[in-house]
């Protein structure tokens, strides 16, 4: 049909469409049954009739040996001459080239079953509208399923995502079912299953059910609403003559289809008033139908707790499904601890309070308003395997750097960056290391004190924004909060001790509850800041306890230097992560420069008597 007689999306005005069928889905869990056709699975790699017609018509003109070039440019054309002299179709062909439903299983098992090339260019596996719809049947949001097709992507899904659903393919299957309404998950397949031998294919066995199973769908039709997607409506009599037997509706239909529905569907849209989603494909309606449903749900839910969240952004990390819903949790939480910094009483002035106790508490409630932020970031870093979801992490890093007043307003921004840039060392994934420490960017430093070679309004990454020295203030400071655990000359080694401690627990988990690996993981992570600080023109800060005697060897060389020197080439991630501009020279050049300041750094902490 062309599309001049297809049937637009009716306009609804002030509401989406499909944020109705969200908020009617979400407010009546179970109402909704699903009826799936084969836009469903064509979006997973399974063929669609006409694709299976055409490809058939190739292979019998290539067993014929005769006109093959033409059944390739035009299918029709050479059943036409070489066909039973009727239209070709999905139907006829199949009657023609197999008299029986065996022989004609055996036709289309191929196009249906993944084989080894399939599976390598994942083609014919449960795609994300598959999963979208494991997620609202795992949710409770829904419980019935039809659908016309024979693959078993669906129930691949479900198992996925842990429910064990019953399975109705055939009216003999139909003896000792669980009814509807007392089963967590049914799925009812209307033309059989994959190794069904009976399973209904030819124009002539789609053209009326038996008594029982037309009773069956009957039964949904009447008691559920209903949401379609991908069906035509083009080949299916039996199905349609159930719609048509329906009279009125307890609950409304929603229909999906990308291009908008013609002919026989058309006709049903307009006949039970159905509502149109239209332009998105399978992949992008249940998708975001799941997205609009969990997002409403999460409205009566409390607010969440660290525990929560964590357990939310693992079960999202892995679940391309889940991709928007991690970043909507990320974002919300970097938004939670701006809305508190925007709190003006805790530090009106952006400086540190002059009391070392009146700094201990401000510098701990702005660590408590960031605590589950910087657990989702360095979870979220760590097992973010392949840095899919790098932009989210880079973006609640942003969000922390915009934290009016500069100072210890940027606290959060200074815990966030070492949680995340140490786990990103932890798990090995330098390229995501660069890019946390650079692509966040500040337009103008509010820390650099005014006059200074650092204050302007050049774009400056959070590497600079964040010196811990032009956050936290004076070092001295930091030291009497530990105890003055060091000389007051080499007090800024404080600054360091104080993150450490802070974000031991936060990093338990990707340490493995090792103090070592923190340790090492540490080092790493301060000696490539100050790498980055000296390629930027900025003198490095290596006063961190990278720097601490025991972390030389005996030959006066520092071995974190040694260890991440061993990594420098043309393949290093950091370079592709945008360090140094990504060329290897500017890194080594920055590295001579850090190993004099270091050295220089040495020299000082070995005239000290408590390091002897």
């Amino acid at each position: 049909m062309s599309d001049a007689g297809r049937l637009p999306a009716a306009a609804v005005r002030g509401l989406d469409p499909l944020v109705s069928l969200a908020m009617c889905v979400q407010a009546g869990p179970g109402v909704y049954a699903l009826l799936l056709g084969a836009g469903m699975s064509r979006d997973a790699g399974v063929p669609t009739g006409w694709e299976i017609v055409t490809d058939l018509v190739r292979r019998a003109a290539v067993a014929r040996g005769a006109d093959e070039q033409l059944a390739l440019a035009d299918p029709e054309a050479w059943w036409a001459r070489h066909g039973d002299g009727g239209p070709l179709g999905y139907s006829t062909l199949l009657e023609a080239l197999g008299d029986t439903p065996a022989a004609r299983h055996e036709l289309l098992r191929g196009y249906f079953e993944q084989d080894d090339e399939d599976r390598q260019d994942g083609l014919k596996q449960p795609g994300p509208a598959h999963h979208a719809v494991a997620r609202l049947v795992a949710g409770g949001w829904v419980r019935v399923v039809l659908t016309t097709n024979f693959d078993r992507l669906t129930e691949q899904a479900l198992t996925a995502a842990g429910v064990q659903p019953q399975v109705v393919h055939s009216p003999e299957s139909l003896r000792g079912m669980t009814p509807l309404a007392h089963a967590p998950a049914t799925v009812v397949k209307l033309h059989g299953d994959l190794a069904d031998l009976e399973a209904r294919n030819t124009e002539h066995e789609l053209a009326e059910y038996p008594a029982a199973w037309a009773g069956l769908v009957d039964q949904v039709l009447d008691e559920y609403g209903l949401i379609v997607c991908g069906w035509s409506a083009q080949w299916d009599q039996a199905l349609v003559s159930c719609f048509e037997r329906r009279v009125s509706r307890r609950y409304p239909v929603f229909w999906s289809a990308p291009y908008g529905v013609g002919g026989v569907a058309a006709e049903l849209v307009a006949r039970h008033g159905a509502v149109l989603v239209d332009g998105l494909t399978a992949k992008e309606f249940f998708p975001g139908l799941l997205t609009r449903v969990e997002a409403l749900a999460r409205l009566t839910e409390p607010a969440p707790t660290r525990e929560l969240s964590l357990a939310r952004l693992k079960r999202a990390l892995p679940d391309p499904v889940r991709r928007i819903e991690l970043h909507e949790l990320v974002d919300a939480e970097a938004l939670r601890v701006m809305e508190r910094l925007a709190d003006g009483d805790r530090c009106p002035t952006g400086e540190p309070p002059s009391d070392p106790e009146a700094y201990r508490e401000l510098l701990e409630r702005y660590g408590g308003d960031c605590d589950t932020l910087l657990h989702l970031l360095a979870s979220g870093v760590f097992h973010d395997e392949g840095g899919v979801h790098g932009r989210v992490w880079v973006r609640a890093l942003q969000r922390l750097l915009y934290a009016p007043g500069g100072g210890p307003h940027l606290y959060p921004a200074l815990l966030a960056l070492s949680a995340a840039g140490t786990a990103a060392v932890l798990a090995g994934r330098d390229e995501l290391l660069g890019r946390l420490l650079l692509e966040p960017v500040l337009a103008q430093g509010p820390v650099a004190p005014a006059g200074s070679r650092r204050a302007g309004t050049e774009p400056r990454p959070a590497v600079l924004v964040l010196r811990t020295a032009d956050v936290l203030g004076p070092a001295e400071r930091v030291n009497a909060l530990l105890g003055e655990p060091y000389p007051a000359q080499l007090a800024e080694t404080s600054y360091s001790t104080w993150l450490r401690e802070r974000l031991r627990d936060v990093l338990a988990e990707p340490a493995a509850d090792s103090d070592r690996t923190l340790s090492d993981a540490f080092d790493t992570y301060e000696y490539l800041m100050a790498l980055l600080q000296a390629d930027l023109s900025e003198t490095p800060e290596t006063a961190g306890e990278f720097t601490l005697p025991d972390r030389w060897d005996g030959e006066g060389r520092l071995r974190i230097a040694a260890r991440v020197q061993s990594r420098f080439s043309e393949d290093w991630p950091m370079l592709r992560g945008g360090a140094f501009a990504g060329e290897l020279h500017r890194a080594h050049t920055a590295a001579a420069v850090v190993e004099v300041v270091c050295a220089e750094r040495y020299e000082e902490v070995a005239r000290q008597e408590p390091f002897r």
